[in-house]
């Protein structure tokens, strides 16, 4: 399986300002040196020196992620902001000439996971076709209200693609296509959310978005960590830093420290910090990123877990 993130933000979209494009120059201008831009090989190697949040940044779009499978067939997760750009891309596939055929999951409907639906451009060609899968039994109605004329101005069903929907039990497993079988549990969050586990030839991704998982919890996760056992790759909502998730108790959210924690007790293999708070710029998220490998380091300093980042244009493979 391939995964590729498109948006990573959450809560509301939150792009860089023209202030912060202005910091990040005059830090980079603060470290050259003469010798780092004699040639276009010496500035290639130096910026590669610099942090992430100098050098580019983290993204700003809400969620959205796709995953593709050996035969690159698409999964579509969620419909944020980044879903967009990633309809741009599919553009020029099959999609773009009334061929194309996804899955698409929806976790849960709050706007930040939605609000890219309007702009996307494969959902407009007749014959393309999109099998929305959730387990919300009323997800299509939740949807056509999003495209209330008081809301926006185009309906739901002008939007041409075929478009199907099917309701999936929790931890009822089920098809995506020929080779990925997949697994819904239910997380703590405002209005109810769903993770998703995806499975092909044995090896698994976790989506665990807006998913608060708090102190009192942790004594009580038994049944998490079964699920999230052995997992490849497990996304997992780190909005929050510890200090905040305590400020912020019922809020939906959970803290890197928390997922730590848990990504620990399942042996899971590679944990990726996702739903960035909106109100984090990218040198706070750098130190975040840092502050989660060192309390990582304190209580597992020889194991394997890697720890990464969600950014926008991310991709993995397993």
């Amino acid at each position: 399986m391939k995964i590729k993130f498109w948006g990573v933000r959450g809560s509301i979209g939150s792009p860089i300002r023209p202030e912060g494009v202005k910091q990040k120059i005059e830090k980079i201008l603060s470290l050259v040196r003469p010798t780092d831009i004699q040639n276009e090989q010496s500035i290639h190697k130096f910026l590669n020196s610099l942090s992430f949040s100098a050098s580019s940044t983290y993204g700003g779009n809400t969620t959205c992620l796709e995953i593709r499978d050996k035969e690159d067939n698409l999964i579509i997760i969620d419909g944020g902001t980044g879903l967009r750009e990633l309809g741009n891309s599919m553009m020029a596939s099959g999609f773009g000439k009334s061929k194309g055929n996804a899955h698409w999951i929806l976790t849960h409907t709050h706007w930040d996971h939605i609000q890219g639906i309007p702009f996307f451009v494969p959902l407009f060609i007749p014959t393309n076709k999109f099998e929305f899968v959730s387990s919300f039994e009323d997800v299509e109605d939740r949807l056509k209200h999003q495209f209330v004329f008081t809301h926006f101005p185009v309906s739901f069903d002008h939007y041409s693609a075929e478009k199907t929907f099917t309701y999936i039990p929790e931890g009822e497993e089920f098809k995506l296509g020929p080779h990925i079988t997949a697994i819904s549990k239910s997380v703590r969050h405002p209005g109810g959310s769903f993770s998703y586990r995806f499975t092909e030839n044995g090896k698994s991704i976790i989506f665990a978005s807006d998913a608060e998982f708090n102190l009192d919890e942790m004594e009580n996760i038994d049944t998490y960590i079964d699920y999230f056992k052995d997992a490849d790759v497990l996304i997992f909502d780190t909005q929050y830093t510890f200090e905040e998730s305590l400020q912020k108790i019922d809020w939906g959210h959970s803290s890197a420290s928390i997922a730590t924690d848990i990504a620990l007790k399942a042996k899971v293999k590679k944990l990726v910090m996702f739903h960035h708070d909106p109100s984090y710029d990218d040198e706070k998220l750098d130190l975040v990123y840092l502050r989660a490998l060192k309390y990582k380091e304190m209580f597992d300093p020889h194991g394997k877990l890697e720890i990464i980042m969600a950014h926008e244009n991310l991709e993995l493979e397993i």
